[in-house]
């Protein structure tokens, strides 16, 4: 399928299709890598590797919960 490179702000861009995106696993909010090999444009989903055990990630989320309001606060 041939796409446009579009301008985006000071970059470039091209939409991927939908098949696409769907046959390599990729969804909005997804990490790609970028990368030129023998003259093509690379995109490679990035395998995100949890760094927080069970344990910790469940005693951030009941942190998180239990202050909501504080986070959301500070993050205006």
């Amino acid at each position: 399928m041939v796409q446009k490179v579009i301008k985006y702000g000071n970059s470039m861009a091209v939409i991927l299709p939908k098949e696409s995106a769907d046959s390599a696993g990729l969804e909005i909010g997804s990490l790609v890598t970028t990368f030129v090999e023998g003259g093509r444009v690379i995109i490679q989903p990035v395998d995100v590797v949890p760094r927080l055990s069970p344990e910790n990630q469940e005693f951030v989320d009941r942190l998180y919960e239990k202050r909501r309001k504080v986070f959301e606060a500070l993050a205006e």
